[in-house]
């Protein structure tokens, strides 16, 4: 199984498209399952690292806001949603809803979900991607607590609240995160979930 050979490889401390490289020629792979097996598999070590710094309860927030609510939007169309093996969900749209409408939609959404929970955040969303500061002017306008910046996964980095991301380099340099949108997805979205490895 491509899953379980790319998995013994990077827990032996292969690098990840050497041993990608190998396992898609092996298997014959498409480009969808290569995509597939880069984005949710993880050596045990990087789970074990995951797990370690996910807080529960957190009372302040950062959030990756695009790629969030680009997940969250797939969630509700009903696109393929994969759980990965970090326990994380992710899709793999590769951003083509980043000009969606209904991107406002989405964090509108978390944001309320947050209010509920009375968890503090901050949204941040890209400036090197077209109409954030349109998008963040609405999203204030309903008192939405958000920041334009350039390069948004240095910048979460550099914040002192837990980091909300799915997107797995993030997760692994952040000192404390939080698994909003697979609470979200539990919670919200009835949708069917492809978990990886399967059960």
């Amino acid at each position: 199984m491509a899953y379980e050979d790319y998995k013994y490889l990077l827990n032996r401390g292969y690098n990840r498209k050497p041993a990608l490289d190998l396992v898609t020629a092996r298997y014959n792979l498409s480009k969808k399952e290569r995509l597939l097996l880069y984005r949710c598999t993880h050596s045990d070590k990087e789970i074990e690292e995951i797990k370690r710094k996910i807080v529960i309860n957190p009372a302040e927030i950062a959030i990756d806001g695009y790629n969030i609510a680009i997940t969250l939007l797939s969630a509700i169309y009903e696109d393929e949603i994969f759980l990965c093996d970090d326990g994380f969900y992710r899709d793999l749209g590769l951003g083509k809803r980043k000009h969606d409408p209904e991107i406002f939609e989405a964090l509108i959404l978390v944001n309320e979900y947050l209010n509920h929970k009375n968890v503090k955040s901050v949204i941040l969303l890209d400036s090197q991607i077209s109409k954030s500061g349109e998008l963040a002017s609405k999203l204030r306008k309903l008192g939405v607590n958000v920041e334009v910046v350039n390069k948004t996964d240095k910048m979460l980095l550099l914040r002192k609240e837990v980091i909300v991301s799915n997107d797995f380099l993030i997760l692994n340099k952040a000192e404390r995160i939080y698994d909003l949108l697979g609470e979200i997805i539990k919670n919200i979205c009835n949708i069917k979930v492809f978990k990886i490895p399967p059960t």
